[in-house]
């Protein structure tokens, strides 16, 4: 199916730096999204195996110093979401009052992020925005402003304005973003009634990630993921998808509403390349990737903990094909093919037919070996 066509003459270019700002953003996230997938692929938890009666249990010995710059990159992402945010807003007022604003009515601008429509009023009523003829209640920006508000969801705390303020502020004002390596979940390979295994959550060294029966061996697979602690709710969210769900709210509603008080328009591309020049900016954004940073990171770290996970599992099958061919066969293969193969093995606890799909897997990585 052919995409649709990309109309951008919903932006004007008194809004144009928002398209480039937000592609910035977009590079923001993807630099984190490299950081963290060079932390995640060696795998951040080193194992060991101990004997406690007659079950085998699977230990954390140590955890890897997650990178600093995963969570500042992570802040930097937000601040300037933030920033493109007020800006809209800001390059907006200007241009229906048609003239620059006084430092005074400067500091006015902001994007609130108001809980209740009483917080939103009170906001309003500041003595710096009443002098804003666009900021009086019933103009075109109070409505769309109005629109965007957290409380006009129920679930107030998850709203993506509140969510991003919160972040930010913490960020801003009083200390580097949160962020921290935790268990995502742990897949058994092969069905065990008799195994247990730790629930997500955070992972010190000490704790027991599964249990298992001696003289049994049970392939699985371990999903580490770095998460950021929202400073509100003190819930934690992975990284890489807190950052994707707040761009994506900012690219998709907040930019396009503030602007063309509707969200029904064609969406800013993540992709736009800033660091060169563009002589027709809108004829640039029709043809910018449009998948997001958060997508290809997302999709990096899930096909190199495949291979991590493949490789372990496959080594364990009676045929003995060494790990190193196994690992090779699979760093052959880009992120796609990868992920094809962990797919394969879903075979909904049919032994029989995992192993043989698991020969299939073995005979080719021998094959690539044979090759090189």
């Amino acid at each position: 199916m052919t995409p649709p066509e990309r109309d951008y003459s919903w932006l004007p270019e008194h809004q144009f730096h928002a398209a480039y700002t937000l592609a910035h953003v977009d590079a923001l996230i993807a630099r984190a999204g490299e950081v963290l997938h060079d932390y995640l692929e060696p795998g951040p938890f080193t194992l060991e195996n101990i004997v406690d009666g007659q079950v085998a249990k699977v230990r954390v010995k140590a955890v890897a110093p997650l990178p600093a710059a995963a969570a500042r990159y992570a802040a930097d992402a937000m601040t300037q979401l933030r920033a493109v945010i007020e800006h809209t807003i800001f390059a907006e007022i200007e241009y229906v009052l048609g003239r620059a604003l006084s430092d005074d009515e400067a500091r006015a601008i902001e994007m609130p992020a108001a809980i209740s429509e009483a917080k939103f009023s009170e906001w309003l009523r500041h003595r710096r925005r009443r002098d804003l003829p666009p900021l009086h209640d019933g103009q075109p920006m109070v409505r769309r402003l109005r629109q965007l508000q957290p409380y006009q969801r129920t679930d107030v705390d998850n709203h993506p304005m509140r969510v991003l303020a919160e972040h930010t502020n913490l960020a801003k004002h009083r200390t580097p973003a949160v962020a921290a390596v935790r268990l995502g979940k742990i897949n058994l390979d092969v069905p065990e009634p008799a195994a247990t295994t730790m629930p997500g959550g955070p992972v010190q060294i000490g704790d027991i990630l599964a249990t298992i029966p001696m003289g049994k061996q049970v392939p699985a697979t371990i999903w580490p993921e770095v998460s950021i602690q929202r400073p509100h709710t003190a819930t934690w969210h992975i990284v890489i998808k807190e950052l994707g769900m707040l761009e994506e709210w900012v690219r998709t509603i907040a930019i396009p509403y503030l602007v063309a008080g509707t969200r029904d328009v064609s969406p800013l591309p993540p992709g736009l390349d800033t660091t060169v020049g563009h002589e027709d900016l809108r004829v640039t954004l029709s043809v910018a990737p449009d998948k997001s940073a958060m997508k290809r990171s997302e999709w990096r770290i899930m096909a190199a903990t495949a291979r991590q996970g493949l490789t372990e599992t496959l080594a364990l099958h009676p045929e003995r094909v060494e790990p190193a061919v196994i690992q090779a066969w699979l760093d052959g293969l880009d992120d796609d093919a990868v992920m094809a193969v962990a797919i394969r093995l879903q075979t909904n606890g049919d032994v029989r037919r995992l192993d043989h799909v698991v020969r299939e897997m073995l005979a080719e990585a021998l094959a690539a070996n044979d090759r090189r």
